[in-house]
């Protein structure tokens, strides 16, 4: 394994690995949580259930971190072109941050009252 992705895999895991705590501090709070930096939190009396939001939110940044890795793991050990690598590794920031922008809005369909 060449140094570079070795520092890309150490670089990947460490974001990945961020986004699942992320994910499961979500899922173990109490409180209601905020899906966007910034955002204040919905209050719990707005909810149907602040349980569920925290779940449901905790799942997508921990469904992302996941992504992330597979992707920069395949990456690291597909043996095709660069072009195709830088491909893959921007395919797996970007649609997946999509689909949680996605499902954020879906939740809060679901969860609001």
């Amino acid at each position: 394994m060449d140094p570079s992705t070795a520092l890309m895999l150490t670089v990947g895991g460490i974001v990945s690995a961020v986004f699942i705590i992320m994910g499961i501090r979500q899922i173990l709070s109490k409180t209601p949580v905020a899906f966007y930096t910034g955002e204040e939190p919905p209050l719990e009396s707005h909810l149907r259930s602040v349980r569920g939001w925290n779940t449901c939110h905790g799942l997508l940044w921990i469904w992302y971190g996941l992504v992330m890795i597979s992707c920069f793991l395949a990456a690291a050990f597909l043996t095709i072109d660069s072009l195709y690598k830088s491909l893959i590794l921007f395919a797996a920031v970007i649609i997946p941050l999509f689909m949680m922008v996605i499902g954020h809005h879906l939740l809060i369909r679901i969860y609001l009252d």
